[in-house]
């Protein structure tokens, strides 16, 4: 091949390996750099290729991506024909990463005979595929399946594929590996959002790396501040607290009760752990230094200890508990809610706690409770 053409060739094949790449993190875009693919290597009216997972035993498929496939041609091929044909049987006997003529594998005479030929392909003039083995995982192998008319020269198409097929391996491999993560991570957050207080990651500057849905409302409480992604009490004792934490490298736990302005308390458990850490092109990414969590159910940034405010006004454990979730912020809707009783159970309790308290309303119940600093565990 002269020089000039060998050079084409090359920097066609270079845009399609950055294809490749770039498909990994948009896995949207898999069909389209298929289509790039047939549409640089392969000969006049190789028009489809496709990446699938194929099993022999028992017989299934599961298309990845496709490009040039006509309507239900997927759909039928699942149904009737995957992993019961000559080429599927044959395929499987090739290691990773080979390119396979499916001419070497099984002859045309053989192939004509078959129903998945007679029935299936012939009508769409196909007869040949050159196809790659990427992965075996579980009784599946996952290919590179690029079918066409076999008067054509493939040599071209062969040629590419070879170069192609370990970028493709290691595309798929990175694919699997960010989906894994981003399960976990979804998982995490979802675990993250569903717990009973805030939650917080911090590096060891005090710098936000992570936070829950409910981090948000005790910065509203005025518990704490969140400015320029940093993380601060407003409570000077609780900050120089979570300061010393932070500057000791060994991992340790710390429980106390930050206040706000109004002298409401909210329990804090903080922990020191061994910074994590991520290799990355260029050095090392640096993570979680600290983790902090504040509140201790939902909804409810605790001002007033349950049993003593049960003590002080004679009320039953369930009174108290309504009580102190009501001056806490919580409707009577949302504690129903959160303690799975009826909304005219909560309001039962509510009359209670308005005899024993002499309170006529939620605002003045939450105003008498507010005016009990006494009853406040001590923080700093």
């Amino acid at each position: 091949m002269p020089d000039t053409d060998t050079a084409a060739e090359w920097e066609v094949l270079n845009e399609l390996i950055g294809r490749i790449y770039d498909s990994v993190l948009h896995p949207e875009r898999w069909n389209d750099t298929l289509a790039r693919i047939t549409g640089a290597l392969c000969p006049l009216r190789w028009e489809s290729a496709f990446i699938l997972w194929e099993s022999n035993n028992p017989p299934r498929a599961r298309f990845v991506a496709a490009s040039g496939l006509a309507a239900g041609i997927q759909e039928i091929y699942t149904a009737v024909y995957a992993g019961a044909h000559p080429w599927s049987r044959k395929f499987t006997r090739y290691a990773n990463g080979s390119v396979v003529d499916s001419y070497d594998i099984v002859t045309r005479e053989e192939f004509y005979e078959s129903e998945f030929f007679r029935n299936f392909l012939k009508p769409y003039g196909i007869d040949r595929l050159i196809g790659v083995l990427l992965d075996r995982r579980g009784g599946e192998r996952l290919g590179l399946m690029l079918p066409g008319p076999g008067d054509r020269d493939a040599e071209k198409l062969k040629r590419g594929l070879r170069i192609l097929a370990p970028h493709i391996q290691r595309a798929m491999r990175i694919s699997d590996r960010i989906a894994s993560l981003e399960l976990a991570a979804g998982a995490a957050r979802a675990a993250a959002d569903a717990a009973p207080f805030a939650i917080f990651s911090l590096d060891e500057q005090l710098g936000i790396l992570a936070a829950n849905s409910r981090a948000a409302r005790y910065a509203d409480a005025g518990f704490i501040r969140l400015a320029n992604d940093r993380f601060a009490f407003t409570h000077g004792a609780s900050q120089k607290k979570l300061l010393d934490l932070a500057a000791d490298p060994a991992p340790a736990g710390l429980a106390f009760q930050a206040v706000n302005e109004a002298g409401a308390e909210c329990p804090v458990l903080a922990a020191r752990i061994t910074r994590q850490s991520a290799q990355q092109i260029g050095g090392v990414q640096l993570g979680a230094a600290l983790v902090v969590t504040l509140g201790s159910a939902p909804g409810e940034t605790p001002v007033v200890e349950i049993d003593r405010v049960a003590q002080w006004f004679a009320l039953t454990p369930a009174e108290a508990r309504l009580a102190v979730a009501l001056a806490a912020g919580q409707t009577l809707q949302d504690y129903a809610a959160l303690r799975a009783v009826s909304l005219n159970a909560a309001r039962f309790l509510l009359k209670g706690i308005f005899r024993k308290t002499g309170a006529t309303s939620q605002a003045q119940l939450v105003a008498t409770l507010a005016r009990l600093p006494t009853l406040r565990s001590g923080g700093e």
